[in-house]
Formats: structure tokens, C-alpha cells, sequence
């Protein structure tokens, strides 16, 4: 049913994000049925596991997976509305989450004997992007406790949260880091893998951060908002940069092979390009 999850990501037709959302739930579902919300548990009480290598990664797996795919099929439901007008970015995605963050490993190092070296590369890989998805869930589930008050981008609850992507992006291991040439010019990347979830982080600031500037009210030269605009306006750019480094590199294919797929990437320009207007147009940083 991933897999299919991930098929219909290249034909979207009507009802894509809702038909994909229900997906979802029934995978969790299945996944609870068979009891692998719980089996993160039993490594992480040092108890017994009776699985072999292949069946306990399969099943760690399939629970990471389904922490990401809800964010990102459960968040689009309204999460991201891009506007024409101050490109207004709000979280109004789903709440009904039925993947319990403590309850998926998260760990780079897994606590698995004799697995090969692929695999134990590819899991250490995929563990830090699950606790970027992860980031992004904690700023949602912040937002539905606190939407309800006025000027919520401004309250306390979900200004604390801004360390959460760029201490990410610093702890993250020299061989996952992206460094970005002074010239502008699309960086060297290790993998499409990587650069796509440097990608996803960079999204993630500017849901962090755009909300923010929208609870700044004032524009005027020296005021709050600038910082918050600089932030998200960076993240455009190392997302454009981003993805004109896989396209180089992997061609069409590299940003295909996103969790999410094509519209993922197309999602991330159309992003861009608003900051970008509207960092020409409306909000001068000088």
C-alpha cells in the first residue's frame, strides 16, 4: 500500500490528498493490527526481540515511514495555502494523527545485529530524515493547541520551537551536510536522498517562520519581522539551489524519487517563487 501510496503521487486526479489520506489511516491501522507500534518499545526497555534482522528492520521501517507519510499527506490538507497575495502560509492540515512520535525509533545508530553495511548506511540516512518529518509534526500539533488565540505565529509556544530545524542542519553528520558555494551556483550534493531532505527541512523553516512575520503587523524598517523574512527568504534560495543541484546531477529522476514525489518538488518552487515576490515586492530588507 506504499507503494501504491507512492504510484498515484505521479498520476494525481481529483480527491488525490484525500484518497491518499485515507490510505494512510488504513496502513496505520494494518500497522497496529499487527502490533509494530509497539515494537520500537521492546528495543528501547533493552527487552528481548524474537524478530530476525530482516523482520525487525522491515517493521522499524514501515512505522518511520508512516510517521512521514503522514505529515506529509496529512499536512497538505489545507496546511500550505499558497495565496497570491503575501504568499499567506498557515497550518490548517490534519490533527488525527494515529502515528505516536515516541513510539518510532528515531535513533541513527539501530539496535539490530547482523545487518549488512548497506543497510546500516541507508537506515543511519533515513533515521535524520525522520526526525526532520518529525520537526514538522511538533510545530503541527503546536499550532491546533494554540490556532484558536489571535496572532498564534507570535505566541511563546511556537516561538520556542525556531532551534528545531538549524540545530538539525548543524548536528547533522559531515558526509549528510550541504555546503553551499559563495557564488550562488548549485551546490555539490552526496545523494538525491540527501539533497531532497535538506529540502524538506528548508520547507520546514519557512512553516516555521513564515507564521511569525505574519504576527509582526509592522513592516517598518528595524522592525521584528525582518529577521523572520531573511530566514525564510534564505530557505528559498538553498531550496531553489537544491533543486537545481539534483536536476544536474540525477536529472528528472532525482527529485522523483522523493518520498513524496514530483509534486513535492513542484510544491517547493511554487514557494519559492512567492518569497521571492514577495521579498522583491513588499518587504525590502535594506
Amino acid at each position: 500500500m506504499l507503494l501504491l501510496l507512492k504510484a498515484r503521487e505521479s498520476v494525481p486526479k481529483k480527491g488525490y490528498y484525500y484518497r491518499s489520506w485515507q490510505t494512510v489511516k488504513t496502513i496505520v491501522s494494518m500497522a497496529k493490527d499487527l502490533e509494530i507500534d509497539e515494537h520500537y518499545n521492546t528495543h528501547a526497555e533493552h527487552r528481548l526481540c524474537d524478530l530476525n534482522p530482516i523482520e525487525c528492520l522491515v517493521q522499524t521501517r514501515v512505522w518511520q515511514a508512516l510517521l512521514v507519510v503522514e505529515v506529509m499527506i496529512g499536512a497538505p490538507q489545507g496546511m500550505l495555502l499558497l495565496l497570491a497575495i503575501l504568499l499567506v502560509l498557515t497550518f490548517k492540515g490534519r490533527s488525527d494523527y494515529g502515528v505516536t512520535p515516541d513510539t518510532v525509533c528515531m535513533d541513527p545508530a539501530l539496535d539490530i545485529k547482523d545487518l549488512d553495511q548497506f543497510e546500516i548506511d541507508r537506515s543511519r540516512q533515513y533515521a535524520y530524515f525522520v526526525q526532520n518529518a518529525h520537526h514538522i509534526r511538533i510545530i503541527t500539533d503546536t499550532y491546533h493547541k494554540i490556532k484558536r488565540q489571535k496572532d498564534w505565529g507570535a505566541n511563546p509556544k511556537f516561538v520556542e520551537k525556531n532551534p528545531l530545524f538549524t540545530d538539525w542542519l548543524q548536528g547533522l553528520p559531515s558526509d549528510l551536510q550541504i555546503t553551499y558555494p559563495p557564488d550562488g551556483s548549485p551546490p555539490w550534493i552526496p545523494s538525491h536522498f540527501v539533497a531532497n531532505m535538506h529540502s524538506h527541512c528548508h520547507l520546514g523553516i519557512i512553516l516555521l517562520h513564515r507564521p511569525q512575520l505574519l504576527a509582526s503587523k509592522s513592516f517598518a524598517a528595524g522592525g521584528g519581522w525582518k529577521m523572520h523574512m531573511a530566514l525564510c527568504y534564505s530557505s528559498a534560495k538553498y531550496l531553489c539551489r537544491l533543486q537545481e543541484a539534483i536536476l544536474q546531477r540525477f536529472g528528472l529522476p532525482g527529485l522523483l524519487s522523493m518520498q513524496r514525489g514530483i509534486n513535492f518538488a513542484i510544491y517547493c518552487i511554487m514557494t519559492c517563487t512567492m518569497l521571492h515576490l514577495v521579498r522583491l515586492c513588499s518587504y525590502p530588507l535594506g
